[in-house]
C-alpha cells in the first residue's frame, strides 16, 4: 500500500507547487488584441496636435496581473520615426491621462489616445505605409515592451483629408489588413 501512497503524495506536492507558482509567483506577460478600429486625426485642445486613437483589449497572461506606468506609440514611415508619448485612455466623457493602470487576467477594453507632445511639432500625416508600435512601460521591468505593431496604408486622398485637419478611420478587414476612409462628420 505504501508503494502507491508515496508516488501519489509526491505527485500532489508537485501539482500544488506548480499551482502556487502559476497563481502567485508567475508574472506572465501583458498582451493586446488586434484593434479593429484605428483613427488618424487631430486633437484641438489646446492646440492642433497629431493624434492616433485605437480601441483594444489589454490583458495579462498571469493571475497576478500587470501594472502599466506608461504607454506610447512609435510611428514609422519612410525610414523616419516619431514618438506619440502623450497617452490617455477611457470612454467618451470619462477620459483620463494614462498612468498607473492595472491590467488583470480579465483584461480592460478601452479607447487609447496617443498624441505628439507640444515639444515635438515635427510630424505631418503624409501618404505612405505606417508602422505603429504600441509600447508599454510595466512596473518592475527595465525596458519598455512592444505589445503590437499595426501596419496602415495611408493613400494620397486620405493624407489630403488629414492636411485639412480632418480625420481618417481605418477598419480591420477579414484578411487582417486595414482600409482607410475619411471620418464622416469631420
Amino acid at each position: 500500500m505504501d508503494f502507491v501512497a508515496l508516488p501519489i503524495s509526491v505527485l500532489s506536492l508537485v501539482v500544488s507547487i506548480g499551482t502556487f507558482w502559476f497563481v502567485f509567483l508567475h508574472r506572465g506577460r501583458l498582451a493586446m488584441t488586434t484593434p479593429t478600429h484605428v483613427y488618424f486625426g487631430y486633437d484641438f485642445v489646446p492646440w492642433a496636435c497629431p493624434k492616433i486613437h485605437l480601441r483594444t483589449l489589454l490583458y495579462s497572461t498571469s493571475k497576478r496581473g500587470q501594472f502599466i506606468e506608461a504607454m506610447y506609440a512609435r510611428v514609422r514611415r519612410n525610414n523616419q520615426q516619431w514618438m506619440f508619448e502623450v497617452w490617455g485612455y477611457g470612454e467618451s466623457g470619462d477620459f483620463s491621462r494614462g498612468s498607473g493602470l492595472y491590467i488583470g487576467p480579465d483584461g480592460l477594453t478601452a479607447n487609447h489616445h496617443f498624441l505628439q507632445s507640444k515639444l515635438r511639432e515635427d510630424f505631418q500625416f503624409e501618404a505612405g505605409k505606417y508602422e505603429i508600435d504600441i509600447m508599454v512601460s510595466i512596473v518592475g521591468r527595465r525596458r519598455p515592451t512592444r505589445l503590437a505593431t499595426i501596419t496602415l496604408p495611408l493613400s494620397g486622398s486620405e493624407a489630403a483629408t488629414l492636411m485639412e485637419h480632418r480625420g481618417v478611420d481605418f477598419e480591420l478587414t477579414i484578411d487582417g489588413t486595414y482600409n482607410g476612409h475619411p471620418r464622416i462628420g469631420d
